[in-house]
């Protein structure tokens, strides 16, 4: 018997089948077992209920067909049993009857069987629906065992994926802990840096009423210079070792103009932009300059960003600033310079504690942008750097309008 061309056809064309038959009637029984074992088909019989039971048993059973010699009733109670049994409930049923009755039919198939034939036997159709049945049980057999394989690997990638969550969790916790204490060790430092620093301050001041040689006076200039780095160095750790242990919760909202706010940020440069002969292009298309912010926090972020915009402008040139709604709930702020802009392998750690080591080491601290960037995150904002055309640098920072 040969079945269609697929994976599944080819194994059941390879495959021999075993099939009893369940018939009293020896001629009945031994014409229909000739007509399957001509087509391939490994043929046991069984006569009496003790054979079916013992061939069910003792043999690997494909198909069964079961003929109406003995009473309908028996033969349905006896497909019940079969079915009822789940070694043998795959197991096709079909049965074979004398002439078609409604009533005897919808009997057979309560009683759970696959299947009927009339006689006389058209030979075709029995091979036919034999071929149809086993394709039916094979591919469902088939399809348990790949669903059986497919449930087990998703067992075993969901064992995995929650392992693996749990290790994620507890990095996470050991990082949040690493981080809390870190900050908490610089907060010590600067604690520890600022008591000392408070002497010498003290004292430079007492120094500064003597009067000095110019060469004295040059000395004591640098080390006023040194003294106050340090001490804006350690207030700068202080205040971000607060924003990284507290966030949102460290900040003090207010309603402030950030118009204003920034022109008061300009006069106090005056002299440093003055002395390099830099203009500020300010452009406010902003329809209502007022935000709800950390006052404090919010000048400071604009002061890093303005003054790294004129320590990194030639002589000369002009700052652009613009500040408009980037959206009905954000106000975006962008400072664009004329100078050499940032190089593509400091963009990616630019907003980094110490990210800008060339200006850290010629020009400032080195924790400016990185104060930005905890406050904007702090305010629920953003900041981004960039270059521009032909040259120049670009921070655009982004802040909500209010408070949710």
């Amino acid at each position: 018997m040969n079945f269609n061309d697929s994976y599944l056809s080819r194994y059941l064309n390879m495959k021999k089948f075993v099939v009893l038959v369940i018939d009293d009637q020896i001629d009945s029984r031994n014409s229909l077992a000739e007509i399957l074992v001509s087509n391939d088909f490994i043929v046991t019989t069984a006569n009496t209920d003790e054979k079916v039971y013992e061939c069910l048993n003792n043999e690997v059973i494909d198909l069964i067909f079961i003929c109406s010699g003995y009473s309908v009733h028996h033969n349905t109670s006896f497909c019940r049993t079969i079915k009822g049994k789940s070694a043998w409930t795959t197991i096709p049923v079909i049965f074979i009857l004398d002439h078609y009755e409604q009533a005897i039919v919808r009997e057979i198939y309560e009683s759970g069987c696959d299947d009927y034939i009339l006689k006389p036997i058209v030979w075709n159709e029995l091979m036919m629906k034999s071929r149809i049945h086993l394709e039916l049980k094979y591919s469902r057999q088939m399809a348990r065992s790949v669903n059986q394989i497919l449930e087990s690997k998703v067992e075993q990638r969901t064992h995995e994926l929650e392992a693996s969550l749990t290790k994620l969790v507890q990095a996470n916790k050991d990082l949040e802990i690493l981080e809390i204490a870190k900050s908490e060790f610089f907060n010590m430092i600067s604690h520890e840096i600022r008591t000392p620093l408070n002497g010498i301050l003290g004292s430079l001041a007492l120094i500064d009423r003597f009067t000095l040689s110019e060469k004295v006076k040059r000395y004591f200039s640098i080390l006023d210079l040194s003294v106050k780095r340090l001490e804006k160095f350690s207030n700068t750790i202080l205040e971000a070792s607060t924003l990284r242990i507290k966030g949102e919760k460290a900040l003090r909202f207010e309603d402030a103009d950030i118009l204003v706010m920034f022109n008061y940020i300009v006069n106090q440069h005056f002299e440093q932009i003055s002395a390099k002969s830099i203009t500020i292009d300010l452009k406010n298309n902003l329809t209502n300059s007022v935000l709800r912010c950390d006052k404090k926090y919010l000048s400071k972020c604009l002061e890093v960003v303005l003054d790294n915009a004129v320590k990194f402008s030639p002589t000369d040139s002009i700052i652009d600033v613009e500040l408009f709604n980037d959206t009905e709930h954000n106000v975006k702020i962008t400072i664009a310079d004329s100078g050499s802009g940032f190089s593509e392998s400091s963009l990616s750690t630019i907003f980094n504690a110490m990210g800008n080591l060339k200006a850290h080491f010629d020009k400032n601290i080195g924790m400016g942008l990185h104060m930005a960037k905890l406050i904007t995150d702090a305010h629920s904002g953003s900041i981004k750097a960039g270059n521009r055309s032909p040259n120049g640098a670009i921070i655009e920072i982004c802040f909500p309008k209010s408070r949710s």
